[in-house]
């Protein structure tokens, strides 16, 4: 068994290869495949009939170069836009919420975007079911809100209806 690695020194550089490519596939890092890159090449020069000595500079010279010069063009290919651009959770300050329960700083429920979400008043506040409210801040899956300003419009007051609302008769 000693003697066929010996002879097939390609086999082990593959392998390694093969295991690197699927932690890669894990990470989605780009780190992995640079190593992965670098035992193909080991195998290529194993292949070719080099010395153990040579495949692992050739392997590691290859990998080097591959995290210094490749990995980092391809990274900044692939995270394309604006460095300021909003992704996922970060995107979320300033949204509004729709709460489905009572929100103190304590306890609550809101849905934001079509997701329920734990909620907390981001300040002294009680926002009930039925009150507008935006996202202050997300911490974790916990968004803490703000209620939105509202308008109380006194229907029995004339003074106080807006300019599309009915008028009582004798107004």
């Amino acid at each position: 068994m000693i003697e066929w690695f010996g002879d097939n020194l390609w086999a082990p550089w593959l392998a390694l290869a093969l295991g690197l490519l699927v932690l890669e596939a894990i990470t989605l890092d780009l780190l992995f495949l640079m190593l992965a890159v670098g035992a193909g090449a080991a195998a290529t020069v194993a292949l070719a009939g080099g010395e153990p000595w040579l495949q692992v500079i050739v392997g590691c010279a290859t990998a080097l170069l591959m995290l210094g010069a490749v990995r980092p063009v391809a990274l900044k290919h692939l995270k394309k836009g604006p460095e300021n651009q909003l992704t996922n959770i970060d995107r979320m300050a300033g949204m509004d919420a729709r709460p489905l329960e009572a929100i103190t700083a304590d306890a609550g429920l809101a849905e934001v975007d079509g997701d329920t979400w734990t909620a907390r008043a981001a300040g002294d506040y009680r926002i009930e079911p039925g009150m507008g409210a935006v996202v202050e801040n997300v911490d974790g899956a916990t968004v803490y809100l703000r209620p939105t300003r509202q308008i109380e419009w006194d229907e029995t007051r004339p003074d106080t209806l807006g300019p599309n609302s009915p008028r009582p008769e004798g107004a």
